[in-house]
């Protein structure tokens, strides 16, 4: 279920930086989340930006449009018992995609991780949990 998405300012950016941001995000996410396999499912991430207008948007109280700090954030999902240090990896390499692609400052940057039920995240009309029975049931066995 690897589902990540980048909320930016609208204009701040060049399509350029948002591009490579997406494709490298892409890549990155399959590699961390599934790190023995020679070549990582990367059809399975969806990675995407959600654009705000810069009077839209407020960083510590002050808008966009009125000088204040374009400040990205991310959002991304995850099944039940990925380890703690894989999570940490994810959040941090996303972290410094941004820094890199889009040459935000570090200390802007926020993320969220959301953990999802194989029982509420579906695929193709089935529940991840049916969907990709192995997997969870792999993890779950793990104990995490």
């Amino acid at each position: 279920m690897p589902f990540v998405r980048f909320h930016l300012v609208t204009g701040v950016y060049p399509e350029e930086a948002i591009a490579s941001l997406l494709q490298e995000a892409s890549h990155f996410y399959a590699g961390v989340l599934y790190p023995d396999m020679a070549q990582p499912p990367v059809e399975r991430v969806r990675a995407f930006v959600v654009e705000t207008q810069p009077q839209h948007w407020a960083t510590g109280g002050k808008l966009v449009s009125e000088g204040g700090a374009s400040a990205p954030y991310f959002v991304c999902l995850t099944l039940p018992g990925r380890p703690r240090e894989q999570l940490d990896k994810m959040m941090a390499g996303f972290t410094e995609l941004i820094c890199r692609h889009l040459g935000a400052d570090i200390a802007l940057v926020r993320g969220s991780l959301q953990t999802v039920s194989p029982d509420d995240w579906w695929i193709a009309g089935q529940s991840a949990r049916q969907a990709r029975a192995a997997e969870v049931a792999a993890r779950e066995g793990q104990g995490a």
